[in-house]
């Protein structure tokens, strides 16, 4: 079985997620996509942040007639580890890392991400704009000895971040 996963804080959710989840089902022929909500990012304050439950109930809301796209509960806030106990658990499972560009602008402060990229092939979906800044992110040297794939996708104008904001005006 081939699953890939795609990890945040799905703060909130949106079609964007769907799109890319999608997107890897076909590109990378995987059996399903796990969605992994953090309770908490290290890297962002938890202000910012709406209630975990909440997060998940719109997970699931969303992605409910999607057969192939499932919701996954985790304590485990650092990917490395979460890796490294998804794959002893599930042995006959091969695991993908799906991840939007965006992301690559601070994975290298990720806990312990040399060894993430060694332990997973990573899938990169970029929208335009962050393919012309790949090469500059301080990850991509990492990155690019491991076993990756870059996808181009659609330029959503849509993010997480921007409904948040869009809230609060």
């Amino acid at each position: 079985m081939r699953v890939g996963l795609l990890g945040g804080s799905f703060n909130p959710p949106h079609q964007g997620h769907v799109y890319i989840s999608d997107l890897a089902i076909k590109k990378l022929v995987l059996d399903q996509v796990w969605w992994i909500a953090t309770k908490q990012n290290p890297l962002k304050e938890a202000k910012i942040y709406e209630g975990y439950v909440s997060r998940l109930q719109k997970c699931e809301k969303l992605i409910w007639n999607h057969s192939r796209l499932k919701i996954h509960h985790f304590d485990e806030i650092h990917t490395e580890k979460l890796i490294k106990k998804l794959k002893a658990k599930y042995k006959n499972i091969e695991f993908f890392w799906i991840m939007g560009a965006d992301n690559l602008e601070s994975f290298h402060r990720w806990k312990n991400f040399k060894k993430l990229i060694s332990m997973i092939h990573i899938a990169i979906f970029a929208r335009e704009k962050f393919l012309l800044k790949i090469k500059k992110f301080p990850a991509w040297n990492f990155i690019k000895q491991g076993k990756y794939s870059i996808f181009f996708t659609k330029n959503f104008d849509i993010s997480s971040s921007k409904i948040r904001k869009n809230l609060h005006e």
